[in-house]
């Protein structure tokens, strides 16, 4: 699954402690008797339904919001616009932004921030301001985002009574930012940060969000053990605290990232899980495009041609109900053409192909323009980092000198940093055209395979009709030379019984020759009994010439292959064996088919005349274009071992191995 790029995004905003049981219903439950019960203070009331909305927000998706409205409106009428109020209001802020209604939800946090900014509530102006960064960040805004993120941990740093649960946000979301900005190294330090302050708050929300940010960048720097712990962390901890969003997103990382090691089971079954809506959880569309084309990938790369097509169909659908996910159909449209490929209809296998070309063009070049900005912002991510570092140092020495020497350090630092972005910049841009070209010459191979198939097909029908003309052609004449005398009334009958057993023969042939043209179009051994019995019927023909004696080992298979994988395997068996009756002058052949946890071989070995493997590499004949195009549509990769002047030829075919009965 490639061009992926799982982040994360949530919130917590609200401060309060959680229990290792999480936001169990019983909880929840509490919260609300606590909220209608009018003998209690109204700060203390609305605290608990600001909890119990907030809790809501990820595991109750509309019925939360509207709670927070009908909350809302009996805040304003018991106690105002107060501090209570905006709280509340906070809350459906969150809402919005979770559901990617990002306007919605900078308005919220926008008069949220200027209301706390003229009362002076300096808590509730640093989680405006962490809202507010939330908010940029998934707008791609992520100058903005560092902007607002380091404004609210300053508010927290320089307030000597912040407790950790103010702030952990704050430095979780500079973590979102870097990782954003691919500055892996960086965010790791500031998600280790926060996962440990999340630890020792116990709350199990938090531990799953920095536990799931953990595995998103451990996995984009290649360390899939540890990302895959991280993420099992995350699923664990999301279950306790009923985070149904980040609980099925996470899976779908997951998913992926066994995909993405063939280890198409666990893969499929982590997908299977991200999409189940039995907890009452709907995928938003991003969501659903992300897990529905990643399970098309998984099914097309293990040969399951037909539930591949099945998710991809529903990414189409996601798709056409929300065409501004283009830019994250990349997958689904590479999958489709492959798809349509193993089917055969090349017509749309090529559309679909084109399809993705164009939107690969199209999202390289809008990453290429994204990577200038991205320059900048890493400059000024510094730059913020930097500055609090600084103020930190003020508040611990006030040594002026030191301070001098620190911001020549830092400027340095910064004029390095500038230099080697740069220089990683142009390395990246370079490497990215380098993959295109690559990408792009592996589509001519395989337009070369095609072209290489249709050849075949069209010089096999000439061998066709050229054998049906050449060969029935003489038998009807000798026929109709014979039924002519028969009815000549001048002939004898020692003649004409001579005539008759002369038609019989003719009959003879013509009946072997229709047996051996409709063996080479398909065997009906294959067709009826499967590969084995096929080749053992090959065997039987090749042998009773006896000048080549062929064997036939199976191991470990069973009675049934899929209908295309059996015919693929035959053909290459077929046309190979052809090769080394005609060229290589063997004795013996040895043809040998097994499997073995997933993974299938066929090898051919032979004790004739070797060559060299440039003369099939390099050949314009169809026969080696047919076995590299077939064993392209197993999946599968093809090795040739031989060398000219020795004796003995070994060819191999591995292949991925799915058993499903025709």
């Amino acid at each position: 699954m490639s061009n992926f790029k799982f982040i994360v995004v949530l919130f917590l905003t609200i401060i309060f402690s959680t229990t290792s049981r999480g936001f169990q219903k019983e909880r929840l439950d509490s919260l609300e008797q606590v909220f209608q019960n009018q003998s209690l203070s109204d700060s203390l009331r609305f605290l608990a339904i600001q909890q119990l909305t907030f809790s809501m927000i990820f595991s109750e998706g509309e019925k939360a919001k509207l709670k927070i409205q009908e909350v809302l409106k009996t805040a304003e009428k018991e106690v105002g616009k107060t501090r209570i109020y905006y709280e509340i209001l906070q809350n459906l802020g969150i809402y919005y932004d979770v559901n990617q209604q990002t306007d919605s939800s900078l308005i919220i946090f926008s008069e949220i921030l200027g209301e706390s900014q003229r009362q002076g509530w300096k808590v509730l102006e640093q989680r405006a301001f962490n809202n507010l960064g939330m908010n940029r960040l998934n707008s791609s805004d992520y100058r903005a985002a560092i902007d607002y993120f380091s404004k609210s941990l300053e508010i927290s740093r320089n307030d000597p009574n912040a407790q950790e649960a103010n702030f952990v946000h704050s430095i979780s979301n500079l973590g979102l930012a870097n990782q954003e900005l691919e500055l892996y190294d960086q965010a790791i330090k500031y998600h280790l940060e926060a996962l440990e302050i999340r630890e020792r708050l116990n709350d199990p929300n938090g531990i799953a969000i920095s536990s799931a940010n953990l595995g998103i960048c451990y996995r984009l720097m290649g360390e899939e053990t540890r990302a895959e712990q991280y993420y099992q962390q995350a699923i664990e901890n999301a279950k306790i605290a009923g985070n149904k969003v980040l609980f099925h997103r996470v899976h779908d990382n997951l998913g992926a990232l066994y995909i993405g090691q063939k280890n198409y089971e666990k893969g499929l079954l982590m997908l299977n899980i991200a999409l189940d809506s039995s907890d009452g959880f709907t995928p938003d569309p991003k969501m659903e495009l992300s897990i529905v084309s990643n399970a098309s990938a998984a099914f097309i790369e293990i040969g399951q041609t037909e539930k591949a097509l099945e998710f991809a169909n529903r990414g189409l659908r996601v798709l056409e109900e929300n065409p501004e996910l283009i830019n994250y159909a990349l997958t689904l449209k590479n999958t489709l053409a492959k798809i349509y490929f193993r089917k055969g209809d090349f017509e749309k296998g090529n559309a679909f192909l084109e399809e993705y070309q164009e939107l690969n063009k199209k999202v390289f070049s809008e990453e290429t323009a994204r990577l200038l900005t991205d320059l900048q912002v890493k400059y000024d991510l510094e730059k913020k980092e930097n500055q609090i570092a600084l103020q930190t140092a003020e508040l611990q020495e006030k040594n002026a000198t030191l301070q001098r020497n620190y911001f020549a350090f830092a400027a340095l630092g910064l004029l390095i940093l500038l230099i080697v972005g740069t220089f990683v910049f142009y390395q990246n841009r370079n490497k990215r055209k380098q993959e295109l070209l690559v990408k792009d010459r592996e589509l001519k191979v395989k337009e070369a395979y095609i072209q290489a198939s249709l050849e075949s097909q069209e010089q096999e029908r000439r061998r066709m009709a050229q054998d049906l003309h050449d060969g029935f052609g003489q038998y009807i004449s000798a026929l109709r030379m014979y039924v002519s005398q028969l009815k000549s009334d001048q002939a004898k009958e020692e003649l004409k019984t001579e005539l008759v057993n002369r038609t019989d023969s003719v009959l003879d042939e013509m009946s072997r020759e229709i047996s051996n043209v409709v063996y080479d179009l398909m065997p009906a051994t294959l067709i009826r009994f499967g590969l084995i019995a096929a080749l053992e019927d090959l065997a039987h023909r090749i042998n009773a010439g006896q000048k080549v004696n062929l064997q036939i080992d199976a191991k470990n298979l069973p009675e049934r292959l899929d209908e295309l994988t059996e015919i693929n395997l035959f053909r290459i068996c077929q046309e190979w064996i052809n090769n080394v009756l005609k060229y290589a002058q063997a004795k013996h052949i040895m043809l040998t088919v097994l499997q073995d946890d997933g993974q299938a071989q066929l090898q051919i070995k032979d004790d004739g005349n070797g060559f060299d493997v440039r003369v099939f590499q390099h050949s314009k004949r169809n026969g080696w274009k047919n076995i590299t195009t077939r064993t392209e549509l197993l999946n599968g990769k093809l090795r040739l071992f031989t060398q000219e002047g020795q004796q003995g030829t070994e060819l191999l075919v591995n292949f991925p191995f799915v058993h499903r009965a025709n």
